[in-house]
């Protein structure tokens, strides 16, 4: 993967297909699977953009600030766009990046053409934040294997955790222990972010997918950014938890292709 210099910290990107650019954000978490294969199907149609959030991956760590509030992650796509010369592109996010896809939209509105968010938050209110703070407290008192499970457990829904049980037995054994303290800071930018007061000068067509079991950021928060948006419609899929890209590859990227095409 090439390397965009950036004087806000270097990052770390991917290129792939043709057509209209699609920049995609997307979460740290990833199952045995990973996003590979969403990636490749999004990348028949559009020119797709993956990257390494700063102090993750390759990327370097901020310059400035702790970095991890949405509006410094939305900075940060703005400034890979101008490193690829891209005035304006398509968003898809999941989990994380549909926080950083909204700051984006709100702070750059000239540069988004049209945006899906997969398993959105619209705020921290107390059920979002008592799972986080649980994933916290599980960080610091886990071993690494063990947490391992446990995340898996609140991302993936249970016929997909059976389906690929070796895959992610092994991924526990072979997990590093989280950086608590890090990972406190990603998950704390997450419930201070607050979607309500930006979704209303967010006028580019906006479609947020929720699966109806998803334990992390449930159906009610897909439905509020939806109705708080000018140009908003909500999908609801029955099933495949939190990691849609994972869980419901095909049938996502059909969606996302069709609702960025200007279709419904």
């Amino acid at each position: 993967m090439p390397m965009a210099q950036l004087a806000g910290g270097d990052i770390n990107y991917s290129r792939s297909g043709a057509g209209a650019p699609l920049v995609l954000l997307l979460p740290q978490s990833s199952g045995p699977v990973g996003v590979a294969p969403f990636v490749a199907a999004l990348a028949e149609r559009f020119s797709v953009v993956c990257y390494d959030q700063r102090g993750t991956g390759r990327s370097a760590p901020p310059t400035s600030g702790d970095g991890y509030a949405m509006t410094d992650r939305a900075r940060e796509v703005a400034e890979l766009m101008d490193a690829l010369e891209l005035p304006r592109a398509h968003v898809f996010g999941n989990s994380t990046g549909c926080g950083i896809g909204l700051a984006f939209a709100a702070a750059y509105p000239d540069r988004v053409e049209r945006m899906v968010l997969a398993a959105p938050w619209s705020h921290g209110d107390p059920y979002l934040t008592t799972m986080q703070r649980l994933r916290i407290a599980a960080a610091e008192a886990l071993d690494a294997a063990s947490y391992a499970r446990f995340n898996a457990s609140l991302l993936y829904p249970p016929s997909y955790r059976r389906k690929h049980e070796a895959g992610f037995a092994r991924q526990a054994a072979e997990a590093s222990p989280p950086d608590a303290r890090q990972f406190a800071k990603r998950l704390e930018a997450i419930l201070a972010f607050d979607a309500r007061p930006l979704t209303p000068s967010i006028a580019c067509p906006v479609l947020a997918l929720t699966a109806e079991d998803d334990q992390l950021m449930p159906t009610w928060f897909g439905r509020e950014i939806a109705n708080g948006l000018a140009n908003g419609k909500y999908v609801e899929l029955q099933g495949g938890g939190h990691m849609l890209p994972e869980t419901r590859t095909a049938e996502l990227a059909g969606l996302v292709t069709d609702f960025l095409a200007g279709g419904g």
